[in-house]
């Protein structure tokens, strides 16, 4: 495995693809998140999952000790992004992760995205988090975990062996997510779709208007239902909506 390919997971090639979809997982999770869609999205394009560290194929590897220094890896790898247009889809943490990739590549590459589709999380923080779950006791952290996000099955909780192997993760990528604080910048010249679930109370509504102050283009907001894990309740919807944006960019880019 070489190392841009820890970063992303290898797929079967796809050669009718005309514009690459990095795809970025939830805290607590891992690539094989859109194991599924290869299969339901246009043949057009061209499925990037992106894989980060103490998990699945990275499994040995330590957690990442920030967002920023993912960020800053990923740099590194200006070839793969500039290999045919892209956008850029994002879960959760995943959003904020794609959100903050987007804008470097932007800003100190000349190499934007065509769109970010951030899903289940608003706009970044420009401020402490009010609430740390990532440092409280392991019973309490799972239990608020749960009552925030969901996400978190009646199996993980009833198996010590699970809990014991996943909780490490889950609280990394908490822990990642809430000492982030987002650097005040120019608006973004990309746009920015945000998608939400309905019965999602983690993400205020003013969150997700919040996206606007992020980007110099209109943002649009898809509801789909569904809590905070939407994306899997309504995989088909959200994939629809997916297709339909990308065949926009790519309408637009052969105009």
């Amino acid at each position: 495995m070489t190392h841009s390919e820890k970063w992303f997971v290898p797929q079967r090639r796809n050669p009718a693809a005309r514009i690459n979809l990095f795809c970025f997982h939830h805290a607590g999770g891992a690539a094989s998140f859109y194991r599924n869609w290869p299969a339901a999205l246009s043949a057009q394009v061209q499925l990037v999952p992106v894989q980060m560290p103490g998990r699945e194929t990275r499994h040995g590897e330590a957690f990442a000790p920030s967002l920023d220094a993912m960020v800053n890896e990923l740099l590194q790898y200006r070839a793969v992004f500039a290999d045919k247009p892209y956008a850029m889809f994002g879960h959760s943490l995943g959003a904020l992760f794609a959100f903050e990739l987007a804008r470097a590549l932007e800003v100190r590459e000349g190499l934007a995205p065509r769109l970010l589709v951030a899903s289940g999380h608003g706009a970044p923080r420009r401020a402490p988090a009010e609430e740390l779950l990532h440092v409280l006791p392991d019973a309490a952290f799972l239990a608020r975990m749960r009552e925030k996000y969901g996400g978190i099955s009646d199996e993980v909780m009833n198996s010590p062996e699970l809990l014991e192997f996943l909780l490490p993760r889950f609280r990394a990528d908490i822990g990642i997510a809430e000492r982030h604080i987002s650097r005040a910048g120019a608006p973004v010249r990309f746009p920015v779709v945000a998608l939400h679930g309905r019965d999602d109370t983690s993400v205020p509504a003013a969150d997700l208007h919040g996206w606007q102050s992020e980007t110099q283009a209109r943002v649009r907001i898809h509801e789909f239902a569904g809590d905070h894990f939407f994306v899997e309740s309504s995989e088909r919807q959200v994939i629809g909506v997916l297709n339909k944006l990308l065949a926009d960019q790519l309408w637009a880019l052969a105009a």
